[in-house]
């Protein structure tokens, strides 16, 4: 089986902790690195982020847009770890769906077009130590620490952009195996209405992204469950939460964001 791994900085929300819940719930084993212990999911296992990157204040020195970005940081840490171990890579906001087959020496996706590129996407990565391509983007991540870059830059636009120079790109899987729901439907997880939808583009992926970062920017309350009746509200019907939405809490904030909200 598959190991997975995850790094988290802070407190943990209970919707990620509902994410890391789906691998051991699914039969998978996942460790989570981080600089302080917290309480984790049963069957997730916690391991110290020093064993990768010694110094914590590196995580300071990522910074976008003029602020200390835990995102940026862990597109860093994340190739660090794989250059030391052979495992798969997950972000915390991923969700384990099915199984995956172990024998892969190379995991990796493409998400759904967006700004008229279908990136791969380093939500999902498992690349060999001593991956050229793992090579490159080390190097980048390294070197990108104290300078102020863009959001995702040293992530899925630089992770597309070393895989086709290099020519591997091609081995990529298509969105539906770890994407299945495009960053612009992220609000369709949590939308009943749309469960039938989510349950169609789902039907036969590995994984499912929430597309954390725009939840952040549409203000979701990150420990509370998804409301009765969306696709989410089932995947996570065994995790617990503070609170429950309702589904005209989550009809309003979505009227908000397509009519026009700060992306």
């Amino acid at each position: 089986m598959t190991e997975f791994a995850t790094f988290w900085r802070g407190p943990l929300p209970a919707l990620v902790s509902a994410c890391l819940l789906s691998f051991p719930a699914r039969g998978a084993r996942l460790a989570l690195y981080a600089f302080e212990p917290f309480d984790l999911p049963e069957g997730v296992e916690w391991r110290d982020a020093r064993e990768i990157v010694a110094d914590p204040a590196t995580a300071e020195r990522y910074r976008v847009a003029g602020l200390t970005s835990a995102a940026t940081f862990a597109d860093r840490f994340r190739y660090e770890l794989l250059e030391r171990a052979d495992l798969c890579w997950v972000d915390a906001d991923m969700v384990l769906l099915k199984p995956l087959d172990p024998s892969a020496p190379v995991i990796w996706g493409r998400q759904p077009e967006a700004k008229g590129k279908a990136l791969i996407n380093n939500a999902v990565l498992r690349l060999p130590p001593g991956h050229p391509v793992l090579g490159e983007m080390l190097a980048r991540a390294r070197a990108a620490e104290g300078a102020q870059i863009g959001w995702g830059a040293i992530g899925p636009y630089l992770l597309t952009q070393v895989a086709e120079a290099q020519g591997v790109d091609a081995t990529a899987s298509p969105p539906s195996r770890f994407f299945p729901v495009a960053p612009d439907d992220f609000w369709r997880l949590f939308d009943p209405a749309s469960r039938e939808i989510v349950a169609e583009a789902a039907a036969g992926a590995d994984m499912l992204h929430l597309w954390s970062e725009l939840l952040r920017r549409m203000a979701w309350d990150f420990d509370a469950a998804p409301p009765p009746g969306s696709y989410l509200a089932e995947i996570f019907a065994a995790a617990a939460f503070k609170r429950t939405a309702s589904a005209s809490e989550v009809e309003a904030m979505t009227a908000r964001w397509l009519a026009g909200a700060p992306k």
